[in-house]
């Protein structure tokens, strides 16, 4: 089949790369250079974990990690850094809780450690007063960028065709295929795989898709001291509930310490030219954080935005478009959904060829919002 990938991000790599494996004329279209940071797939690292307070996603990961394996080998370099991952929170957290719930029936190993417990096997952070911690050895972090470019060098050496600054204006089914327009023509495919993140819901417009686009605050802080405690090994990446801050060792691939907030931010048009920076978020925190790492400088020593692209229930969309057995979506990976990308384009290059065109899995058809 000759099949087309719209948006060459996460899951767009992953998708072209899938379609080149299994033998169909893939053709991916970019509308800006490859590896750009204007969506969500770029950046030096996203967190990767089995520890989700949910049974769902907790097991959907493991095909997940299958994939992330076989693409590391594949592509023959360090894509996955694995430092384990801590979900801490009060006692009695409904979300900390669901995670060892969810761990617990995945039969996957973890360790509960209190705030002494796990001060002392990771210095560098505190959890806090009436906390607890879920410690999971499987989690770490995904070079991001790098697994964007991994993916389409290995879908180009099997074949795929990739091109960048090719804006898609307009998208066309009819009994026989689907045009595809470009400002440098029109092609028909006999499907179509749309992993435009930001700009679905503007490409489909008359779809009336639940999604929602917004910028989150990322902040490089300066560690002032024990930087030691702050590398791979010393320091897990690590998700703090109910405030749902989260952050990452540092490797010294980049300066300083990553962290964000998975709540605070704007709605954002994608197309507006820049990201502002969000300085009260700044502000808070690096205020919250110092309470956490009370080594690092409180100095910020970069700060960016990350674009979000949103469902309502933070559940990713993954199925037909609604009335087309040729157009498949895949999106609203809601801020976590990295982890997933390379899971979502295997599962959205079988919902494009695979005779039948069975939807996705259920907990991310369209019909939920129905």
């Amino acid at each position: 089949m000759k099949v087309a990938v719209i948006g060459i991000g996460g899951s767009g790599s992953a998708a072209l790369r899938s379609l080149a494996r299994a033998g169909h004329e893939a053709v991916g279209f970019e509308q800006f250079e490859l590896g750009h940071a204007r969506g969500s797939s770029h950046g030096h690292s996203r967190i990767i974990r089995r520890s989700y307070p949910d049974a769902f996603h907790t097991h959907m990961m493991g095909r997940g990690y299958e994939l992330w394996d076989e693409l590391e080998q594949e592509a023959g370099e360090e894509l996955f850094v694995r430092c384990g991952g801590l979900t801490f929170g009060p006692v009695g957290d409904p979300k900390v809780e669901a995670t060892r719930m969810a761990l617990e029936e995945a039969g996957l190993e973890y360790e509960t450690l209190t705030r002494e417990g796990s001060r002392e096997r990771f210095p560098a952070i505190d959890i806090g007063e009436g906390s607890m911690a879920i410690f999971q050895g499987e989690s770490g972090f995904l070079r991001a960028s790098e697994c964007v470019l991994a993916q389409v060098r290995l879908a180009r050496d099997r074949g795929a065709v990739l091109h960048e600054l090719a804006a898609v204006r307009h998208v066309q089914e009819d009994d026989s295929g689907v045009l595809v327009s470009t400002d440098n023509g029109t092609d028909r495919f006999d499907a179509i795989i749309v992993t435009a993140g930001p700009w679905l819901g503007k490409l489909l417009a008359p779809l009336g898709l639940p999604l929602r686009t917004a910028l989150r605050q990322v902040i490089y802080a300066g560690i002032a001291r024990n930087a030691d405690h702050f590398l791979p090994g010393s320091l897990p990446v690590w998700i703090e509930e109910p405030d749902e801050y989260y952050g990452f060792p540092s490797d010294g691939r980049v300066e300083g310490f990553k962290f964000a907030s998975h709540a605070a931010g704007i709605d954002f048009d994608p197309d507006e030219s820049g990201r502002p920076v969000m300085n009260e978020h700044i502000e808070r925190a690096m205020a919250h954080l110092a309470k956490r790492f009370p080594d690092i400088s409180g100095e910020v020593i970069a700060a960016q935005s990350c674009l979000y692209t949103s469902t309502p229930d933070e559940f990713f969309i993954l199925d037909h478009a609604p009335g087309s057995r040729r157009v498949a979506l895949c999106s609203g990976c809601s801020g976590h959904g990295f982890k997933f990308t390379i899971l979502l384009g295997e599962l959205a290059a079988r919902l494009a060829t695979a005779e039948g065109r069975e939807p996705g899995p259920e907990a991310w058809r369209l019909e939920r919002f129905a």
